[in-house]
């Protein structure tokens, strides 16, 4: 057996989970140092490889905010809702953009 091929089915999706939150960090970085567009990309590369990304749609609307694309933000955390429909702070920050 080739010893290239032994990688599981587990094994590369955790690989591919690993990468996910490598770029979602990747994204925060760019965030905190005021790079939005940047984080921005960042996020949407995470959304990319796994569309069910909480993490990834919760941070890209904290980065739409702050980039005043409040449509955008109020998409992302609808989006956060859908999937888990118990976060509050999609929730909070969902609410406020409606009621402007």
């Amino acid at each position: 057996m080739d010893s290239d091929n032994s990688q599981g089915p587990e094994k590369i999706l955790a690989q591919k989970k690993k990468a996910i939150e490598t770029i979602i960090e990747m994204g925060k970085f760019y965030f905190l140092n005021q790079k939005f567009d940047e984080a921005m990309a960042e996020y949407k590369k995470a959304i990319a490889l796994d569309s069910k990304s909480i993490d990834a749609y919760y941070n890209l609307g904290i980065t739409l905010e702050a980039l005043s694309d409040e449509d955008g933000a109020r998409d992302a955390f609808a989006k956060v809702i859908e999937l888990e429909p118990g976060n509050k702070g999609a929730q909070e920050h969902y609410d406020r953009l409606v009621e402007k």
